[in-house]
């Protein structure tokens, strides 16, 4: 896709720090970034953090506790007649988001980002996540606050553009904020929506370190949002969770205005959506899915999920049960990790086209899939808020009894289901990678049990209720080996 000419990008840096990120050129001289650029200055995000509370656009030369912030000297490179170019510049407003920074503090706790090799935890950071800062490179000359309202409004996405799930958007950002990698384009999709008003974007790009400051892109080329963060440490490891304050809650602060977003997704069958619940069973939580067959409603999930019988599923409509138990594989860790349960709903049942179905083929090679669950975090779905992901991806490789995907899977979505663009229940999400080199997990790299593969014996069962027929779910010693990663059989022809 073409850049569009309404704004450049490049990178951005403050001389006495070491911390660089993405920028957007607004115009000629005004720039626009993420306020994570302070994030090596205590004294200046002590700072700004007073400042917001006052009022939640602050001008820096007006405000005198800003004084340090105000002589800051900042750096922005970008591209001029295909050569980088460096140029000084001063930070000259905050737009600062209330409702940003209460979606990190409260949904999103317990993430930890890395500043200069320290892992510290987002909540003390939650104000610079949430606030973004418009700089000037003419130095010497004032800019109009009318000035700046007019080129944000100009960035602003119509009504009929707003955001929903699983949008396609382009993102402009240049990772690690290193500029052999400068203006990197990677394209994904709107996975999850989430805070008050829709403030906060995730997106299943692939985004790195330096991202923050750059730009969401639908596919009009209207700007969505401006990226925040990407990776993440969530108990002692790695999680990519990108995220961007939605241009929306941008312009409600700058310009008192806002279009209502959709954040329902019109591209995924409703039954598909709906199907799709959060199970926590004693403190250990994942993701489980309700299908019917012959008559019969089931909830399917991961073994691992479950810690004891003590179930509880919570879905969409807020609907809450607690499923009997009717199989969970008993050897830990073993192929298949999968549990059954009956799905009875006592306060009213629910009719057919509630459940999904089951997919009896294997989705080719390349094939278009959707991911459902909860990454990371229960508060996903707790209280009024029901927000499961919905993250696409593609059928990357099939072994007897394994479904490789390149869907964004992490913890939280154990579990969860795979669906096929018609709804269809393809798979269930068992686990990613974690490599023994690195240690870092791959969420893009994940193993799932397709459901043409255990089939006949969900069939048999629904039929005929007997419980031993569900052995058949403890797989071969093949298909346990291929679980745990054990190296094919290799001949040599030497």
């Amino acid at each position: 896709m073409k850049i569009p000419t309404i704004a450049k990008h490049g990178t951005i840096f403050c001389t006495s720090g070491s911390h660089k990120a993405s920028a957007i050129f607004l115009d000629k001289e005004l720039v626009i970034t993420s306020g994570f650029i302070l994030c090596d200055n205590e004294r200046c995000v002590e700072q700004l953090s007073n400042a917001v509370k006052h009022s939640p656009v602050v001008e820096v030369d007006k405000y005198a506790e800003l004084k340090d912030f105000a002589q800051l000297d900042f750096r922005v490179v970008c591209m001029h007649e295909n050569v980088l170019r460096e140029q000084p510049a001063r930070a000259y407003q905050i737009v600062y988001s209330r409702r940003v920074k209460e979606c990190l503090e409260t949904m999103l706790e317990g993430l930890h980002v890395c500043i200069n090799g320290d892992m510290k935890p987002i909540r003390s950071y939650a104000t610079l996540f949430a606030s973004i800062v418009i700089l000037s490179t003419n130095l010497s000359k004032r800019i109009a606050r009318d000035h700046i309202k007019a080129l944000l409004e100009r960035l602003q996405p119509s009504s009929s553009e707003g955001v929903q799930l699983l949008d396609k958007v382009v993102t402009v950002s240049t990772p690690f904020g290193d500029e052999s990698f400068f203006n990197t384009l990677h394209v994904g999709h709107v996975s999850n929506i989430f805070g008050e008003q829709d403030c906060v974007l995730l997106l299943d790009t692939h985004l790195s370190s330096g991202c923050q400051g750059g730009a969401v892109y639908n596919c009009q080329m209207k700007m969505q949002g401006i990226l925040i963060g990407a990776t993440f440490m969530y108990r002692n490891e790695n999680v990519s969770f990108p995220l961007a304050i939605n241009m929306e809650e941008i312009g409600s602060i700058v310009l008192n205005r806002r279009n209502l977003c959709q954040s329902l997704s019109t591209a995924l069958p409703a039954q598909a959506f709906r199907s799709v619940c959060m199970i926590d069973s004693q403190g250990c939580w994942g993701t489980g899915c309700a299908f019917e067959l012959n008559g019969k409603q089931y909830i399917i999930s991961c073994s691992h999920v479950l810690a004891t019988d003590n179930i509880t599923c919570v879905f969409n409509d807020r609907t809450i049960i607690h499923p009997k138990l009717v199989y969970k594989n008993p050897i830990f860790d073993s192929a298949y990790d999968i549990a059954l349960m009956e799905a009875t709903f006592e306060a009213e049942a629910k009719s057919s086209n509630w459940y999904c179905q089951l997919a009896n083929y294997i989705p080719r090679i390349g094939q278009r899939l959707y991911a459902v669950g909860f990454p990371v975090f229960k508060s996903l779905a707790n209280g009024s808020i029901f927000k499961p992901s919905i993250i696409p991806g593609r059928a990357t490789k099939y072994s007897e009894g394994i479904l490789f995907t390149d869907c964004s899977i992490q913890c939280g979505q154990s579990g969860g289901p795979i669906f096929d663009e018609n709804g269809l229940l393809v798979a269930i999400a068992v686990s990613n990678f974690k490599s023994s080199l690195d240690n870092l997990i791959y969420n893009c790299h994940n193993m799932c049990v397709p459901v043409k593969d255990i089939y006949s014996i969900l069939e048999n069962y629904s039929k005929t209720r007997d419980k031993a027929s569900l052995a058949g779910l403890q797989a071969d010693w093949n298909v346990r080996s291929k679980w745990k990663l054990k190296p094919p059989v290799i001949l040599n022809k030497l």
